[in-house]
């Protein structure tokens, strides 16, 4: 072997190629890494075969240097298109298919050079010499027509792969160039080496490409893997973290902007070039006013308003979150979102809801005044009705009195309809009031059921009414609301059913509870109305009919009534067959009262 410091740059080379190679295969996350070590591994065997050939006195042992060194030569340029291909988002390209026609040139050229000494179709011939500046005995081999041929294809795809990279670097926003702005300059200087060698003005006789190509291996590994471009596809980088509405800003361990998305850029007007590197502090606290120790707080969340001269406020939530990558270092993630739209909607909404609020108070207040002020009237009408009706003032012939008593039925009708007006307006004013009194209920609701029963026996209905015997003699309640709900219920029933049977029953559920149950073979109710039955002013289709008088108040006062009483009231119905209604309530003795 010669001795020479010279080597000792080949030796570097094949070592930092080599080992970037290997770190490259153990670190593989992206799709790129894989013809980026191929890469270093022809540039480390190109290299590597070049110490034997500088350094080798007989011509077999340069020979052999030099032809294993050109399978690096020839892989070298087929694996950098590769690399560019993968990296720039063209993946799809390297197909099986694609891969075989790439090569079948480069192992034409493989056999070419290794039968050299048949044909001298890639070294003109071959020989050796003593450099007369260096004093190194150096191979002499001019070229072939085949050596430009190969140069030819090797140049296209150097050519191919430096487009793609530069074209990925141009894509990219301002505050991405400043990192790869190295990468740029690494892909020039194979070239710059290679035509040193080739336009013959280099002043030694050494073959510089490969070291060339080592240094830009390294120097594009270090800022691939260094800042993390082999962990994300540039293309799934841009079309995500770019393209979203949400201001994305990244800081390192020492809250230093090392990140910006366009959105960050627009929402604060500012150019990357100049926030990268910058303290949080002297870019952004003017507008965003946040410690140190709210930067490094992990989950980090509030709402801000950011005023800028001339432009409406911005609501912005942000979140602030800790990088959990270890090579992150310590460093935070800030997202911001634009809010403003949803807080002016809260704000319409918070008006919209008091002016609700208002109204309805204004329709309680309405509805209580109105119906105390129909009831006086309406009695002074059912008391001279009466009064004509017994000919207090006279006689009154057939027709008269039919005549008063339809108008005794409608006055009837209006002063039910005023008293659940009134129910409903204390209800939704919060001032109704129940009353918590011993009363019976065989006695209660006996009688109204026998008032009740004079209604389903007009209809020809089968009307049914019981009262179990376990249900205690006395029990705890409002007897007059409790009474109004199984008005409600049965009369309900009836009015609804037009043949069949309405039966009606009370029993005691458990030692905690006591039901009324009412069921009928009624019409039955459509499965889409069951959800609004229980809502004030809700009727069915067939309520409107002249027969079925009523304003949808009456369930919906049932159901208050009976939540107000710490019940619940449940209702099953088949169309065609009937409805029933269970009302389920806490059942209360004299007993029980007098130990709570």
């Amino acid at each position: 072997m010669q001795n020479t410091p010279f080597l000792i740059l080949w030796l570097i080379s094949f070592a930092s190629t080599f080992s970037m190679g290997v770190y490259t295969i153990r670190h593989r996350k992206h799709i790129a890494s894989i013809p980026f070590a191929l890469m270093c591994f022809f540039a480390a065997l190109w290299a590597g075969s070049y110490i034997f050939e500088l350094g080798g006195i007989t011509l077999t042992t340069k020979l052999w240097a030099l032809k294993i060194g050109y399978i690096g030569v020839v892989g070298t340029p087929l694996s950098w298109a590769a690399f560019a291909l993968a990296y720039s988002g063209y993946a799809k390209w390297l197909t099986r298919r694609n891969i075989l026609l790439a090569l079948i040139f480069p192992v034409l050229t493989l056999f070419v050079i290794f039968t050299n000494e048949f044909h001298h179709w890639f070294f003109a011939r071959t020989g050796l010499y003593i450099h007369p500046i260096s004093g190194l005995i150096t191979l002499y081999d001019p070229f072939g027509w085949w050596f430009w041929m190969h140069a030819l294809y090797a140049y296209i795809f150097l050519l191919f792969g430096t487009y793609l990279l530069l074209h990925e670097y141009w894509s990219k926003k301002d505050i991405y160039r400043s990192q790869i702005f190295a990468n740029v300059l690494a892909i020039f200087f194979p070239w710059i080496s290679n035509g040193i060698i080739l336009l013959g003005i280099f002043p030694l006789p050494f073959d510089i490409t490969a070291i060339a190509f080592s240094i830009s291996i390294s120097i594009l590994g270090w800022n691939f893997l260094r800042y993390g471009f082999l962990d994300l596809v540039p293309v799934a980088h841009r079309a995500i973290v770019e393209s979203i509405a949400d201001a994305v800003i990244v800081l390192d361990s020492d809250l230093r902007i090392v990140d910006l998305n366009p959105s960050a850029l627009e929402l604060f007007h500012l150019k990357g070039s100049s926030a990268i590197g910058q303290s949080f502090e002297s870019v952004l606290q003017p507008t965003i006013r946040l410690d140190r120790q709210a930067l490094r707080q992990h989950g980090y969340h509030k709402q801000i308003a950011l005023e800028t001269a001339g432009q409406p406020v911005k609501w912005l939530d942000l979140h602030i979150n800790s990088l959990r990558d270890p090579a992150a270092q310590g460093g935070q993630i800030i997202t911001l979102r634009d809010v403003t739209s949803l807080k002016e909607n809260e704000a319409a909404l918070a008006i919209a809801r008091d002016e609700a609020i208002e109204a309805n108070r204004f329709k309680t207040q309405l509805l209580a005044n109105v119906s105390h002020e129909l009831r006086t009237p309406l009695g002074v009408i059912m008391g001279y009705t009466d009064l004509i009706a017994r000919k207090s003032y006279g006689e009154i012939n057939e027709k008269q009195a039919a005549i008063l008593s339809r108008i005794r039925e409608s006055t009837e009708y209006l002063d039910g309809l005023v008293s659940e007006l009134l129910d409903q307006a204390q209800l939704d004013s919060g001032k109704l009031k129940l009353a918590e009194t011993p009363f019976a209920p065989r006695e209660a609701f006996g009688k109204t059921s026998n008032q009740l029963s004079i209604l389903a026996e007009a209809k020809s209905l089968d009307y049914q009414f019981s009262i179990s015997d376990d249900l205690p003699i006395s029990i705890v309640g409002d007897s007059q609301r409790l009474k109004q709900i199984l008005v409600n219920l049965i009369s309900n029933a009836i009015k609804f059913t037009e043949k069949g049977s309405v039966r009606a029953k009370i029993f005691k559920a458990s030692a905690a509870e006591w039901k009324i149950e009412v069921a009928d073979t009624g019409s039955g109710i459509p499965e889409e109305a069951l959800r609004t039955i229980f809502e004030p002013f809700k009727q069915l289709p067939e309520a409107s009919k002249v027969s079925r008088k009523g304003y949808g108040l009456g369930l919906s006062i049932t159901r208050q009534l009976i939540h107000l009483m710490g019940g619940e009231i449940n209702v099953e119905s088949r169309l065609n067959v009937g409805t029933t209604f269970i009302v389920t309530l806490p059942l209360i003795t004299e007993i029980e009262k007098l130990h709570a």
